[in-house]
This record gives structure tokens, C-alpha cells and sequence, in this order.
């Protein structure tokens, strides 16, 4: 047969699988949700009718069950105790009113194993040793100087790596050496033996005898199965181009499975009418369209949907985007913007892996691979939202693909941009979320409302929004006390990346990531995996302001998998990590359980000279080889104050927390030194006034810990109106016009978000009582500190008025320059308190004039701050 005909061939065979691919999307599936099950304690079969109105069968029955079907997916439940090890056939009868239909599904059991990998058929997600696995990694050589590449890598989100070889006894050593160094690293394999399962490959043409390849690849098949980097077997690249025909593929197929049920089988196809021509070949399809520049980006997506449409609920789909060009026929890379659209826009058409075509590490250009980096980032982060087998689809415009999930009560929005041009977006809503309902741009750090059941955003040119949406407010087991910023990891300003503190990797393949799919409290956990022992997986906190005299416990929840627990057990070794303080004290620790669990280091007082802004500052260090996971790290001294205001707004609740096992509080409120004999906390009370609140810990030994102390300024200005007749620093905002007298007091430290802070204006502020008064005292507080360049005002005056307009001054304190007397990194408070005034009036008007420079003594000349955290009114 020439090849004119054989085109025609091939031409009518692809317009005869289009169609049928086309009317088998409509019909009726009915299928074992996972490939296979192991430690499960039920087996799912999934009823998948078509979303239409008229539902086909109303009624299902199996093992003496039956259950009403509605349209789209239905499952149906299986005990796994009914069930025997190997294949099962169960029965599924589908009814309507007029007629009966036998369904047999194949479910297949199998012992557990440590590097299983299922396919969920309902959501075409993997799960791998247990876990949901988003795999996102690429295609490339297997060439040395990937090894160096991968340890880089890794700590960028990818997961995934499948370099084309050939299968021969030269290879062999590199082989298992890139195989090794991925199981290290945390690193899967798509591995290739495309060149003896009938498919030539790139470059891998072995001239052999079909049986002769079937018997290399049964060696090859039993000498990988059981590697714990193994995540499937990758048979051939292209079919559909190559004139490889689905006979000679499944061939290769059944004895894959034959050999190793446990992992699936991929192939990767150039177009989508192949995919249902080529099903029995393979478990995981991918696609390879590589449009940019003759084509639209969406082509990426348009060919996944199809095959999405024609392969759901049976195979998982991939894309492989193009991150390469240049050459060949194609005269330019795409943009990492294109990209991004590629990926996203597949995601959202329905595939659940990315392995992109890189060729080499040094090829193309940098800001590419980054690109392509960013999203793998990001998808890490958000797959826990894309294994929703009920999302929907948003319409939000042409050239705009969108996608509401859900997850645990929460929301995620995906809208991807299409196009290059800019597009404004409004995102409709199923749910019922109340108008005003704070919408995260996730990867952003910004926030749009929700109004009118829906959001509205602007998109620039193939861009991504990523919002998160919380309709109800969440629980935390964050205590009041606790002095770390952003312990339970939630907060983030882009991907990747978790708010109070730095995390170090080494530069040896050590990561340090985000995991959404596990967590203590909250959605997200601190991921830390250590390729070898002590290769530099750790994270740094934000440094705490702490005393000398105080106790301070660092706390952490963590855990680790089944898989690092069996490799310190064969090699005799333990999984240990460290807990630090700063110089206040370090603590190591075993983990043993894949189960969440509390450690502490309790850190006694200790004199602490300040020789850096902040204070001492916490960390995890990984130790131990393998993975762990923490969450809910805090930072709490042995006491805490609390007061929170009253319902009325006129008082404080103090509540006081003890974070010492077994001890007790004692406390004062007239100002005089807690003993043994004073008052046991056992409730919070109220503070209608301006009181000193003194109290201490003692432990179940009698041990007196040191005092802690706090002012509870529940006073005649509590919320009054402040108007501001020279303006405060933008950047030092305390929270606005109300920071004066809102009863809150600021801590020692410049960073705190509760000091107005002045430069070049004095103050110069009145604050309305509401009624005249008598007025016996006024009390400020003012911040000093060398190194944040802040100093006290050389002057103050209180002026009264009844009116608000004639002011008198009652009493003025000229403090001059600052003193010297404090450590170049201490705070001090310097307080300004005027007594006995005894007046009546309405209207307070403070007065402060600024220091403008630094003092005469400081070590640098120049502009000064001038801090002030409340104006209190007795």
C-alpha cells in the first residue's frame, strides 16, 4: 500500500474514533473508582450517567444493595471485607420502569506495598504510597549534569522526571543512579522503557525482534517494580504518529501488569483522536501539543478537553506543555506567560499531571523554566482543591477558562486568561456567600469582595487568578499567649512561600515546602525532607522580643510517613529533629509516628544581652534522612495577660493563660507583689478603671517564676473621638485616628503594629471626652531605641478646654534631650505623667515637640522618629 493510502487510512480511522469517542461520552459508565484497592476500608464503583435531564436508570443494585442514581457520578460502596485478594466480579444492575441492564465490574485487590501508586478514576488524581500526588516535572536527557539540576529543582516545586534513555547493559549503572538520587531526593519517575514496548522513542530505535524486546523489558520490568522512586512506566512516545499500532502496545501493557500491577502504565499522543484507539494501552494518557508559534496557547487546553471528554472516569490525563523552541519548526519559545496558560488552562480542562518537554538544563532561556517553575509552585500548593470531583464550571467570557472547587467548607476559584490582552472577569458563585465576604487572590497577597453572589477582578494577559474563599469563619488551636507570627503556616504571600520566618535547603537537594494536603491545624503544614542526614532542611522563625527573666516554651505538632519509618528501621537508625530557642536553650527529638505529635522546649530564664534587632529566634532542623511535617509552632512564656474588652466597650475581661504543665497563677490588682498567699486565678474577671495587674507563676513544686505585669487602662477616654491637627507617619499608623485611645498599649518593639510614629511634624492632637469632666491625670508613653532612631520628645504640654476651641495649659514637662543609659538594641519606654491636675473640661489637647535629630551623644547624626502608643485620661 502506498502512502497516499495509507494517509487515507489512518485519516478515516481518526475521523471513525473521533466520532465514536464523541457518542461514548454520552453513554453510560459504570467502573471501580481506584485502579486497584489495598489498605482501604471500602472499594467504590462509580455509576457515571450523562448530564442530561432525562436520567437513563433511576434505581442501582448490587450485592444486595440498591440505591436511587441521579445524573453525573454516582457512588455505590463495596466493604472490603466482602471481597478476596486478586480480581472480583461484582454485579451491577442498572434499572428504569422499563427496563434492566447488567453492568460486571471488575475490582481488583491487592496486598499493600510500600511504593503503590492507584489511579483515582473519579477525579484522575494519583495517590502514591497513600498520598494525593500532583506530579508536575519534565522530560529530558539522561545526561550527568541533570543530577545537579534535580537537586536544584526540587526545592522548586518539581516532583517529577523522566529522561529518555535507551534500556542496555552500558546504561545500566546511570540508570539506577538517576533512579537513587530521585528516591533521595523525594523525586518520581515516569520511567522510560519505550524502546522495548514497541514504541521507538526519541531517538531509541533498537533493532530486535518483537519477542526479543518483550523479554528485555520483563527483566527490565522486575528489576524496577519494587524501587520506591518508581511512579509508572512510560511505554510510547508518539503512536499515533509513528504508525505504532494498539495491538503491538498492548502486548507490552498486560505484561507490565502482569509483572507489577502496582504501577500504571503511560503513553503520550500528539492529538486527541488517537485516545480512545489506543485505551487499552495504557492507565495514564498524555498529550503533547506544542502550538507556540503557530498556534493559540489554548490549543493546549482545547486538546485536553477532548480527551478529557472522552477518557473521564476512566484514565488520568496529563499534559505535556511545550518548554522549549527555537528550533526545528519552531522559531521561537513560548513566553512562560504562554506557559502558564498552557498548564493552568489544561488543569482546568482536566488534567491532573504536567511533565513538561525541556530538553536539557541549559537550553532556552531562564525566565522560561522559571516560569514553567512558578506554576509547579503554585500547583503544589492548591491540589488538594483540584482532586474535587465536584467542581464546576464558571462562564466568565470567551478566551476565559474558570473552575469553582471545593475543599472542607472552603472555595477555590481558578480563572485562567487566554489570551494576550487584559480581561476583566466577574466569577458567579453556586454557594451562598454573604456580600462582603473577604476573596483572596492567594498568590497575590490582596483581597476582592464578594457582592451579589459573585467577584470581579482584572486579569492581565494570560494571567491567573487564584482565589480562595472562606464562607465561614475558621477554629485555630493558635493560644492567645502565642508570640510567633504565622504558626499554623496560613498565611503567605505568594506561592510557596509562608510568612514569619526563612527556611534553609543547603543547597543538597533539602526542601522546605508548603503542604496543603496535610495539616495539624488549619490547610497547611510545614513540609521538610532531608535527601541524606543533616542536609539542611530547617526553618528559621521570626525572632521574638523575650526577656531575661522570663520562661519561654517553643512547642511544635509534627509527624512523618510510613516510608521514612521503614528506611530508619531497615538501616537501624532514628528520625530526629531540633528544636532552638536562639541561645536560650535546643532540644533534639525522635519522631515515630505518622500520627500528629506534641514536643516542647521549655527554655528557663536566662540573662539575654540584645546584639541584633528582635530577640532570640526559633527554629526546626531536620536531622534525621526522610520526610516530617510541622505544624502549630508557637512560642508562649510561662504567663500571659489578656484583656479583651467588655460587650459594652467601657471595661476589660482580663483572662490569664498558664502555659507551664501543672502550674498556677497568683496575681494582684492593688499594685502590691504576687506571693504564694495571693489570689489563685481561676477565671477571667472584670476592669472597669486603670489598674496594674501583677502575677506570677508557681509550679507544682512551689517554684515562684518571675512576675509578669500589665496596666489595664479602662479610662475616661476609652474610644474618644481624636482629631489630629499635624498628621502621624503613614508608615507608622497604629491602626488609625483611634490608636490613641483604644486601651491598648504597644509592646517594645518598633516593628509593632500599635506606635503612631511622627517624623519632622510634633504632635499636636485633642481628643473630646464627650461631656466636661473632672480631670485629675493624664499618662503617655514614648519609645526610645538606638538603633530604630527613635526618641522621646523634648517637650510635652496637656492644654483643657470646654469648648474645643480656648485652650489652657494646666502642666508642661521639659525632658530635653535623651538620656544614654540603654544597650544598642534595647527599647525603653519613657513615660510622661502629669498628676493632681484637678480640672474640669471636655477637650484634651496634647502637645509633644519633636526631637528632630538624633541627640548630641548617638553614635550617627541624623533624623529622629518620635513614637507614641496611648493617651491615658484619668
Amino acid at each position: 500500500m502506498n502512502i497516499y493510502k495509507l494517509l487515507i487510512v489512518w485519516a478515516c480511522m481518526s475521523i471513525l474514533s473521533a466520532f465514536c469517542s464523541v457518542v461514548y461520552a454520552g453513554e453510560v459508565k459504570v467502573i471501580s473508582r481506584m485502579n486497584y484497592y489495598t489498605n482501604e476500608a471500602k472499594a467504590e464503583i462509580l455509576v457515571c450517567l450523562p448530564e442530561e435531564e432525562n436520567v437513563p436508570y433511576t434505581v442501582a443494585e448490587w450485592e444486595g444493595n440498591k440505591v436511587a442514581l441521579h445524573k453525573g457520578v454516582n457512588v455505590l460502596s463495596i466493604p472490603m471485607s466482602s471481597l478476596k485478594k486478586g480480581n472480583n466480579t461484582c454485579a451491577v444492575e442498572l434499572k428504569s420502569e422499563t427496563e434492566t441492564e447488567q453492568y460486571p465490574v471488575e475490582v481488583l485487590c491487592l496486598p499493600a506495598k510500600a511504593n503503590e501508586v492507584k489511579i483515582d478514576r473519579l477525579t484522575g488524581a494519583l495517590r502514591v504510597e497513600g498520598w494525593q500526588w500532583m506530579p508536575v516535572g519534565f522530560y529530558s536527557s539522561l545526561n550527568g549534569r541533570n543530577f545537579d539540576f534535580l537537586r536544584s529543582e526540587v526545592t522548586q516545586g518539581i516532583n517529577l522526571y523522566s529522561p529518555y534513555h535507551n534500556i542496555t547493559e552500558d546504561n545500566r549503572a546511570d540508570r539506577m543512579a538517576y533512579l537513587d538520587l530521585c528516591a533521595q531526593l523525594g523525586i518520581k519517575v515516569n520511567y522510560n522503557v519505550c524502546s522495548l514496548a514497541g514504541s521507538q522513542g526519541v531517538g531509541l530505535n533498537i533493532k530486535a525482534t518483537q519477542e526479543e524486546k518483550l523479554a528485555a523489558l520483563r527483566e527490565e520490568i522486575l528489576r524496577v517494580k519494587d524501587h520506591p522512586a518508581l511512579l509508572s512506566y512510560y511505554i510510547a512516545d508518539e503512536p499515533d504518529g509513528q504508525g505504532v499500532s494498539p495491538e503491538v502496545l498492548k502486548r507490552s501493557y498486560d505484561l507490565i501488569h502482569e509483572l507489577d500491577p502496582y504501577h500504571p502504565v503511560s503513553v503520550v499522543i500528539i492529538s486527541s483522536l488517537p485516545a480512545r484507539r489506543y485505551a487499552d494501552t495504557y492507565d495514564i494518557i498524555m498529550a503533547d501539543p506544542y502550538p507556540i508559534p503557530n498556534g493559540p496557547a489554548s490549543s493546549a487546553s482545547d486538546m485536553i478537553r477532548e480527551i478529557y471528554e472522552q477518557m473521564r472516569y476512566e484514565k488520568a490525563v496529563w499534559l505535556v506543555p511545550q518548554v522549549f523552541g527555537g528550533g526545528e519548526i519552531w522559531t521561537r519559545e513560548p513566553s512562560a506567560r504562554e506557559v502558564r496558560a498552557m498548564v493552568y488552562g489544561s488543569v482546568l480542562e482536566g488534567a491532573r499531571g504536567v511533565q513538561g518537554f525541556h530538553r536539557m538544563p541549559d537550553s532556552g532561556s531562564p525566565l522560561l523554566w522559571n516560569g514553567f517553575k512558578e506554576v509547579a509552585v503554585e500547583l503544589q500548593q492548591i491540589a488538594p482543591y483540584l482532586y474535587d470531583a465536584y467542581s464546576y464550571k464558571v462562564q466568565v467570557g470567551e478566551g476565559l477558562l474558570a473552575r469553582v472547587f471545593h475543599r472542607e467548607g472552603r472555595l477555590l476559584a481558578v480563572v485562567q486568561n487566554m489570551q494576550n490582552k487584559p480581561r476583566e472577569i466577574a466569577v458567579s458563585l453556586k454557594e451562598q456567600v454573604a456580600d462582603g465576604t473577604p476573596v483572596q487572590v492567594i498568590f497575590e497577597d490582596r483581597e476582592v469582595v464578594v457582592k451579589n453572589g459573585q467577584f470581579s477582578d482584572i486579569l492581565a494577559p494570560f494571567a491567573t487568578g487564584v482565589y480562595k474563599i472562606k464562607p465561614v469563619k475558621e477554629a485555630s488551636a493558635v493560644v492567645a499567649g502565642n508570640l510567633s507570627v504565622n504558626p499554623s503556616f496560613e498565611l503567605s504571600v505568594e506561592a510557596g512561600q509562608m510568612t514569619g520566618g526563612s527556611g534553609g535547603a543547603g543547597g543538597k537537594g533539602a526542601t522546605l515546602m508548603p503542604d496543603t494536603r496535610v495539616a495539624f491545624d488549619g490547610e497547611t503544614s510545614l513540609r521538610l525532607h532531608n535527601p541524606f542526614p543533616d542536609a539542611g532542611a530547617a526553618r528559621g522563625l521570626f525572632p521574638i522580643d523575650n526577656e531575661s527573666d522570663r520562661t519561654y516554651i517553643l512547642s511544635v505538632w509534627a509527624r512523618t510517613d510510613q516510608r521514612t519509618l521503614d528506611l530508619h528501621r531497615a538501616k537501624g537508625t532514628k528520625l530526629t529533629f531540633k528544636l532552638a530557642l536562639g541561645s536560650l536553650g535546643e532540644k533534639e527529638f525522635e519522631l515515630t509516628d505518622t500520627a500528629w505529635t506534641r514536643f516542647q522546649l521549655v527554655c528557663p530564664p536566662r540573662e539575654y544581652k540584645r546584639t541584633h534587632h528582635g530577640g532570640a529566634a526559633g527554629s526546626i532542623t531536620l536531622r534525621g534522612e526522610g520526610t516530617a511535617w510541622f505544624d502549630l509552632v508557637q512560642i508562649t512564656p510561662e504567663l500571659s495577660i489578656l484583656p479583651q474588652r467588655t460587650a459594652d466597650g467601657k471595661g476589660f475581661m482580663v483572662s490569664m493563660d498558664c502555659y507551664l504543665e501543672g502550674g498556677e497563677i497568683r496575681y494582684t490588682t492593688d499594685g502590691s507583689e504576687p506571693s504564694k498567699r495571693s489570689s489563685l486565678y481561676q477565671s477571667p474577671f472584670e476592669v472597669r478603671s486603670v489598674k496594674t495587674i501583677r502575677a506570677r507563676v508557681y509550679d507544682k513544686d512551689g517554684k515562684a517564676y518571675a512576675e509578669e505585669s500589665q496596666t489595664i487602662a479602662a479610662h475616661k477616654a476609652l474610644d474618644a473621638k481624636v482629631t489630629y491637627l499635624k498628621p502621624y507617619s503613614p508608615k507608622y499608623t497604629a491602626g488609625g485616628d483611634g490608636a490613641m485611645t483604644d486601651g491598648r498599649f504597644a509592646p517594645l518593639n518598633a516593628q509593632a503594629p500599635l506606635w503612631h510614629g511622627y517624623i519632622g511634624n510634633d504632635i499636636d492632637l485633642v481628643v473630646d471626652l464627650g461631656s466636661v469632666q473632672r480631670i485629675n491625670r493624664v499618662s503617655l508613653g514614648f519609645m526610645q531605641s538606638l538603633t530604630a532612631w527613635v526618641m522621646p520628645p523634648k517637650e510635652v504640654e496637656v492644654l483643657v478646654s470646654e469648648d474645643g476651641e480656648n485652650f489652657r495649659s494646666v502642666k508642661k514637662i521639659r525632658y530635653g534631650e535623651a538620656r544614654q543609659g540603654a544597650g544598642e538594641y534595647d527599647y525603653i519606654r519613657i513615660p510622661f505623667t502629669f498628676e493632681k491636675l484637678k480640672k474640669d473640661a471636655r477637650y484634651v489637647r496634647i502637645k509633644a515637640v519633636h526631637p528632630q535629630t538624633l541627640p548630641s551623644w548617638h553614635r550617627v547624626q541624623g533624623e529622629s522618629w518620635m513614637f507614641i502608643d496611648e493617651v491615658v485620661i484619668e
